[in-house]
């Protein structure tokens, strides 16, 4: 018996450190577990464009220090993975899931595809977890609701279908819950109200349908609600008391604003357009602090409150195009010192033009288009304080009297341009909290049509006075706007020429004159404009030829159609023979030489006539009144000569 006992204990002293190392090598508690799961990745990516795994995760260096990895000091665990913007293409593997220490887990900006592997679910420590702007495809799992450390979560930009599990509420930590821009169909589920940490909550641009869930009022730490570009119905819930944003544009919501929504006492952005909203615009939203005001394409009637602009106002953004007011134009928006964007068009806005405006200092956009506006605009009062005005839009109104050089010669925007010419930039204004963007957006009638535009360059220029009844000529002053890219001045009285200076505006691409009373000859130098695709002077009183190269000659018939004295292509009238074509490109070379030879051609007959006439006078005698001129002028000539060799001596 105790030789049994002594032989059981040396079999256990024998067997259990292999015992040991065996357990340790099969199961997932070491950095060689780590080191493999991370391998099988590499594998399945079948494009590294700037080789970040493929020189740098070599098995003969420590994984803690491969590109994109973090290890915990305690345990010498992967902790942390990004591979964020290394423009990466491949599939995740189940292997992800032995990563058992790992909390960060960031592969956002790549090309990854495919469905996400169940294994992921064993992943309980992750705190951070960002699959955005990729290629993932079929539906959020289940399985999602078991990251019960998780506080942020960013889904956005893949092509996920299916409804947003309602495990998803099991949540409790999570701060941020990012969806926006997959084909998610459905309801927003009502656990969403579980998620009492929850501060961004992002599901714009997908296919959502029914009411928004009251719960959602119940999340008092909500700041960042963005449920725009669905299919939601029904009225606006309460909403959570300590919003910042709360954007809602493009879906199908109808009745008033809540009065509730007045008791948001920290909103800065509200965005309520495209919708079937209607009623009057509450006037206590004059109360709030806010910066970004857009109700646009709804069915809100009466005036605009003068209230909504106090003495304290703080809106760079007011935007309530699309609707059925009426009325003037509060005075009291001038109030308003730091706005940017006033879109007031497609109303019913009865007012003379609003001259007050010229003490907005900052006014980048000011759409009145399609209302009852009328009066002229020569007394406009600030027209020196312009000068950032990019983009006027006074078309379909009743504007009469002259186009004044004074209300154009500030523009100085339209003048010097964007700074940043290179580089496309938009109008944006950027949150303080977090870095996320605001970006501006506007329908305009560009180039013939009208168009959309989900954001506003910083380059884009535009005139848009059509429709109207302004007369007078077309001032010079504007070829100085060498910015502009659209120029329409259609369906108006204008008389005169055209102005050759029009051809300085290098950045032009639309140019409408059409169905004026113009008069002349279209400008040859319009030819110059090397960007212009849209071309219309039809209907006006122009005559001779029109101008031709590579660039005119795509314009079709329509362009300069019912000017009966207009004659050559693309019309199919053809000119007189005698008809002098003009030259198809002007520059100041051409301009130099022609001066400097009508000066050699002067020169040339004066030289001839001189000796002709001097061989006359000495030959003939004659005429006898020369002669005498000569005899007196010789002897003068010839003392003043003695003298001044003389002086010299």
């Amino acid at each position: 018996m105790g030789k049994t006992g002594f032989l059981l204990s040396l079999m256990v002293v024998v067997l259990l450190p292999t015992f040991g190392a065996t357990l340790s090598a099969d199961t997932p508690n070491n950095i060689t577990t780590d080191q493999l799961a991370l391998l099988a990745l590499k594998s399945h990516v079948t494009h590294d464009p700037r080789n970040f795994l493929a020189t740098n995760w070599s098995t003969i260096t420590s994984v803690c220090n491969w590109i994109g990895v973090t290890c915990g000091s305690k345990h010498h665990r992967v902790t942390a993975l990004n591979f964020s913007g290394m423009v990466l293409t491949g599939t995740i593997q189940p292997h992800m899931g032995n990563l058992s220490f790992l909390a960060w887990l960031d592969i956002g900006d790549n090309n990854f595809h495919g469905p996400l592997p169940v294994e992921l679910s064993n992943l309980r420590r992750l705190k951070y977890l960002n699959f955005g702007n990729n290629r993932f495809s079929g539906e959020i799992p289940s399985w999602f609701g078991s990251f019960t450390k998780l506080q942020s979560l960013f889904l956005n930009d893949n092509n996920f279908i299916g409804v947003i599990p309602s495990t998803l509420g099991n949540m409790s930590k999570l701060e941020m819950l990012v969806l926006y821009d997959n084909d998610f169909k459905g309801q927003i589920p009502t656990t969403v109200g579980n998620l009492s940490s929850l501060k961004h909550l992002y599901l714009e641009n997908n296919q959502l349908s029914g009411e928004i869930p009251s719960v959602i009022g119940n999340l008092i730490s909500l700041e960042f609600l963005d449920l725009s570009f669905n299919n939601l119905t029904g009225r606006i819930p309460t909403l959570p008391p300590r919003l910042i944003m709360f954007t809602l544009s493009e879906n199908k919501l109808d009745g008033e604003i809540p009065s509730s929504i007045c008791n948001l006492s920290y909103i800065e952005v509200l965005v309520l357009s495209m919708n079937n909203l209607g009623g009057i615009i509450p006037e206590c939203l004059g109360n709030l602090s806010l910066l970004h005001l857009q109700l646009e394409m709804n069915n809100f009637h009466g005036k605009i409150p003068a209230i909504l602009f106090s003495k304290n106002c703080l809106l760079r953004t007011f935007r309530i195009g699309s609707n059925q007011l009426e009325g003037p134009i509060p005075q009291s928006l001038i109030n308003c010192k730091d706005l940017k964007v006033l879109d007031l068009g497609n109303n019913k806005l009865n007012d003379t033009f609003p001259s007050w405006l010229g003490n907005l200092k900052n006014l980048q956009v000011l759409v009145l288009r399609s209302n009852r506006f009328h009066g002229n605009i020569a007394n406009y009062e600030g027209a020196s304080s312009i000068s950032h005005l990019k983009i006027i839009d006074l078309s379909d109104n009743n504007f009469n009297g002259y186009l004044l050089s004074k209300f154009f010669e500030n523009l100085h925007a339209m003048v010097n341009g964007s700074k940043n010419k290179g580089q496309a930039e938009y109008l944006t204004y950027k949150f303080s909290k977090i870095n996320r963007y605001h970006t501006e957006y506007l329908s305009i009638i560009f180039k013939g049509m009208e168009r959309h535009f989900m954001g506003i360059l910083t380059t884009l220029t535009i005139i848009d006075f059509s429709n109207n009844r302004f007369n007078g000529e077309i001032p010079e002053i504007l070829g100085e706007l060498s910015s502009l890219i659209v120029l329409n001045l259609s369906h108006n009285s204008l008389i005169g020429p055209i102005p050759s200076s029009l051809s300085n505006l290098s950045e032009l691409e639309s140019l409408d004159l059409s169905s004026n009373k113009l008069q002349g000859r279209i400008p040859a130098q319009l030819v110059n404009l090397d960007f212009l695709e849209v071309l219309n002077l039809s209907c006006n009183n122009l005559k001779g030829l029109i101008p031709r190269s590579n660039h005119f000659d795509t314009f079709t018939n329509d362009s300069c159609s019912g000017n009966l004295g207009l004659c050559g292509f693309p019309l199919s009238k053809a000119c007189d023979q005698d008809l002098e074509s003009p030259p198809t490109k002007f520059d100041d070379t051409r301009r130099e030489l022609n001066w400097k030879f009508s000066i050699l051609m002067g020169y040339g007959c004066g030289l001839v006539f001189g000796l002709s006439m001097g061989y006359i006078v000495f030959t003939t005698g004659k005429p006898w009144w020369c002669i005498q001129i000569i005899e007196r002028v010789q002897p003068k000539y010839v003392g003043r000569k003695i003298r001044r060799s003389g002086g010299r001596k």
